[in-house]
Parts: structure tokens; sequence; C-alpha cells
């Protein structure tokens, strides 16, 4: 980040240096798990890592050196989703593991590459011990299945309009795609797929109602339903208490039954800026009106997608008061660092290393945008498109 910048960055909010430090939780239950996993090399790590579908990233439990027969003791009071992987590379293997199991997950790991990213491929895994693994991997298996049947079915009956929208779309070319869609064919083409997403659908609910007497419900909405929100009401409400009161009801409740931040102060966070300084920002004392808090991601479409939209607001509107403050939740300094270079963006970013904005600010989703008053309350939450416009649009017209 320039100079320039950073000169700017700290005329917008309150900035201080910031050393982290991090507590240790105990729990009074834990599982075991023992791996035996073949191809790992000297120097290699393991990570385990705190299932989570619909927040921005999962939590480490802890990283450990590759061993053969390592055996892991995790505290865990509840079942929870495990992601078994290594420390540099994208992939995971999935375990469900729950309090005072002995679990023992075998297989092989190999590493290769996909562009420009370092995978690990998972093969010939064996998890026993685990109550609730067989039920669950059967119920994700069944459901990609059932999908990947209804996908497989458009593309034989369909192959021909599938190339044309598909060589149109590298070309750049709407005009073929829209007039595509108006012909007998493209219409069957869109009647087909519209009848494939509420098959899928019916299948989904379907699926969480079959485990709705147990903590899986939730855990398979959170699986396979993608931005979880008060739509899905009617389905959470069909839940068990028991259901409902496990984590991952907790967490669904908290999807559909959103709790609001509108009317708090804006939480005080640490974060990271692009010289890998530690800061704690702090918008209590902010110089301009108003300020906007984008939480976004480099692997999030529909973040990209809204900086057009920011950018605009940005140039509208920072002259009469508006300040813009991007807040990453990536994993990867270098992924975040990478895309920051290719958008260009015109305000201040910093990366959430920790995640501890994301708790704080309760962002279940990306992305998430926060609008502050000039005493850091906020006022608006979740807004983005033609909704955040708007807003941006009726404060300044006040």
């Amino acid at each position: 980040m320039s100079a320039l910048i950073m000169l700017s960055c700290v005329a917008q909010f309150t900035i201080f240096n910031f050393q982290f430090s991090i507590g240790t939780v105990f729990a009074q239950k834990e599982a075991r798990i023992t791996l035996d996993l073949k191809g790992t090399q000297n120097g290699d790590s393991i990570t385990l890592s705190w299932g989570t579908f619909n927040k921005p990233t999962s939590p480490l439990i802890l990283q450990t050196e590759a061993k053969e027969n390592l055996t892991l003791r995790i505290p865990l009071n509840e079942p929870r989703l495990i992601i078994l992987g290594m420390k540099g590379y994208n992939g995971g293997f999935e375990i469900l593991a729950s309090p005072n199991e002995d679990i023992r997950v075998s297989g092989r790991l190999r590493k290769a590459k996909n562009g420009n990213r370092n995978i690990v491929e998972f093969s010939k895994m064996d998890v026993s011990g685990a109550a609730w693994q067989t039920t669950y991997k059967t119920a994700v298996t069944d459901y990609f299945l059932h999908m990947d049947s209804l996908t497989d079915i458009v593309s034989s009956q369909f192959r021909d309009v599938q190339r044309v929208i598909r060589k149109a779309k590298e070309e750049k070319n709407e005009q073929v795609i829209a007039d595509m869609y108006q012909t007998a064919q493209g219409q069957e083409y869109i009647g087909r797929v519209t009848n494939n997403y509420i098959d899928l659908n019916d299948y989904y609910k379907s699926m969480i109602l079959k485990q709705k007497e147990t903590f899986l419900a939730p855990l398979l909405m959170l699986r396979f339903g993608n931005n979880i929100d008060k739509n899905q009401r009617q389905l959470y409400d069909a839940m068990s208490d028991a259901a409902k009161q496990s984590y991952y009801g907790r967490e669904v409740k908290d999807a559909v039954y959103p709790p609001s931040m509108v009317g708090n102060i804006a939480p005080t966070v640490a974060v990271m800026n692009r010289d890998r300084q530690e800061k704690l920002l702090s918008f209590t004392h902010q110089t301009n009106r108003y300020l906007l808090l984008d939480f976004w991601a480099s692997w999030c479409e529909p973040c990209l997608n809204e900086v057009p939209n920011l950018k605009r607001l940005h140039e509208k509107y920072h002259s009469k008061g508006l300040d813009i403050i991007g807040l990453s939740v990536d994993r990867h300094f270098e992924d975040w660092e990478e895309t920051l270079d290719e958008m260009d963006e015109p305000w201040c970013n910093y990366i959430d290393v920790d995640k501890q904005a994301i708790m704080e600010y309760q962002v279940q989703y990306i992305p998430s945008i926060f609008i502050m008053d000039a005493s850091g309350k906020i006022i608006a939450e979740k807004l983005r498109g033609k909704d955040l416009s708007d807003f941006i649009d009726k404060l300044f017209a006040e």
C-alpha cells in the first residue's frame, strides 16, 4: 500500500498498532483422531479445521507435522464436522466426529496442481469409530448423484443449445444468447433447467426432513443450502428441539432469523495491512459523515461483481463525506494481494487474518456490507446492488 493511501486511511478512522494474543478454550470432552496417511513427506504439515459452510472461513483447530499413526485430541462437546487438510494446499477431507470417540482415519494423499493453485487429493480414505460418518457421507454422496443425474439429462438433450450458449459467452455476445432463448428449443431448455432446479430443491428439503430429529438436519442444510436466509424458516421450524439446539442448529437459526447489528456501535477489530503490520481499527471517531465497511474475498464472485457499484458510489460521494473500507476474509495473503492489484480500488483495504472481525460483526456470508455514521453507529447492513445505491443516495439527499 502506498504512503499516500496510508495517509488517507489514517484520516478516515482511528488506527492503532496492536499485538495479537490468542487464548485457549478448554472443553470437558474430546474426540481422539488417529491418522494413518500415506503420501506425506518430511516437512509436510497436517491441519484440522472446523467445517463451516455459511461462513467465509474454516477456523483452524491445530496444525502439526505429518507423521505415521499420529493421534490428535480434539476438544469437543457435541458432534462437529472437521476438515482434514495440508498446510499450503487447497482441498480437504470431511470427518464427522462426536465426543468421546476414538476415530481412525486411513488413506492416501497426493499433491497436485490446479492452475496456479496447489491442491491435495485424498484417495482410498477409510474412517472407523465415527458413529455418524457413514450416514453423513451417504447423504452427501446421494445428493451429488441426484444433482449429477439431472445435469446429465440436460446435457444429453440440449447439447446443441449449450454449445451455442458457451461459445457466445466466450465471445461475450449477449445477443446470440438472447436469440437462442427465444427459439422453441431455447424455451424448452429453460423449462427443463427450471424443472431441474425445482426437483433438486424438493430433494434437498426431503433430505433435511428425513433427519429432522437430529443435528444432521441443520448440518446438511448448511452443507447444501448455500446462502440460507429467512425464506428457509419453514424448513428450520420443522426440526426437533434437539436439532435446533445443536451447534449447526444454532448456526442455521442465525441465518433464518438473523440477529441485527443495526443500532450498535461498530466493534473495534484487529486486522492486518498490506505491509503485514497488525492494526486495531476503531470507527468511533471517523472524520467523514458515513463509512461503508465491505467484507469480501478474492474467490467470491458476488463480492467482485459489487466492486463497480462501490466505485461509482465512492466517486460520487467521497468528496461529500463517504469513506469505504475493504476487509478481506481470504485465507491466503497472496490471493488477497493479487486481487487488490487487479481491482485497483481507491479506498483502504485490510485482511481479517485471525477472523476476529467476522465474528464481531456476526458475518454469515459475503459480501456483507455495513454502513456507519460519524459516531461509529451501524445504520444499515446486508445491502448490495441497487438497494445499496438507493440507500446511499437517500443518505446524501437528506
